[in-house]
């Protein structure tokens, strides 16, 4: 007999709710007013302890997870910028489902949840009475850690972001403060970038960006030198940019600073577009 006390209501729900679906109210047990479930299980019974035992971890990452990142941001961080909180935890789940590719060694979290089935299968089949509330604070120790990590991840992408938003809105202003030089440039990406004026010819600017132009904050070293200072300096009315790779990071930070000036075309049109002068 394996059975597992709760103090919380809430808890108790979630656990019996999730046990009704893989196991079946006829095999389980719930006296609601104590708030304990109890299974009876066979000698041996591997797979029902499993299923068990990922009901268990579920309960946990479901109901906690969110809210110990919260309390790591508040308690260890210091945040208490509420929106702050919810975008830096919002980042680390998307860190911990694999979303964030760019992160060294960020593999690591998405399987963090396996650290809680087996602390979950060692309880479950040892049988016995499991306190939630015991099992919460002595067994996820490794699983917490992890998690302490991931958000040390998170307000690090956080903080990178909030200065790339920075720079981008820098730029913004450096552009409207400057009159357009020319109405149309084009720029072509296929591994490489190149610009060239309306009529296909490269692009060169002889213009220099004095320092007393730029916004506070911002250097010429700061910005790209080859593709983006000369976009700056020309302010162009429309940007033609010729690629397959609209995600790519420069294309993005252009996108960004010229929004509705610049138009995405497929790689393959720059062929019919330079057909005659290349």
């Amino acid at each position: 007999m394996v059975s597992i006390t709760f103090s919380d209501l809430e808890d108790f729900q979630f656990m019996t709710a999730e046990l009704n679906k893989v196991e079946g109210p006829k095999r389980m047990k719930c006296d609601v007013e104590a708030m304990i479930v109890s299974f009876a299980i066979e000698p041996y019974d591997t797979k029902m302890c499993y299923r068990i035992s990922q009901c268990l971890a579920r309960c946990v990452s479901s109901t906690y997870e969110k809210r110990w990142m919260e309390q790591l941001l508040e308690s260890t961080y210091y945040f208490q910028d509420q929106d702050e909180i919810a975008e830096i935890s919002a980042i680390a789940r998307s860190i911990g489902d694999g979303n964030k590719d760019d992160i060294p060694g960020a593999s690591r979290y998405s399987n963090r949840r396996d650290l809680l089935l087996e602390a979950a299968i060692s309880c479950i089949e040892q049988g016995g009475t499991i306190s939630f509330d015991s099992f919460l604070r002595f067994r996820t120790g490794p699983y917490r850690a992890l998690l302490a990590t991931l958000i040390g991840e998170a307000i690090d992408e956080y903080k990178l972001e909030q200065e790339y938003q920075n720079f981008v809105q820098a730029l913004r202003l450096l552009l409207k403060s400057r009159e357009s030089v020319t109405k149309r440039v084009i720029l072509v990406f296929d591994g490489s970038y190149r610009l060239y004026n309306a009529t296909g010819n490269v692009l060169t600017s002889n213009q220099d960006l004095k320092f007393e132009e730029l916004p506070k904050g911002l250097s010429v070293d700061d910005i790209d030198p080859e593709i983006l200072l000369p976009l700056l300096v020309t302010a162009p009315e429309e940007i033609y940019l010729y690629t397959d790779h609209n995600e790519e990071g420069l294309a993005q930070t252009i996108q960004n600073v010229f929004e509705e000036r610049l138009y995405f075309f497929p790689y393959r049109m720059s062929k019919i577009l330079f057909s005659g002068n290349h």
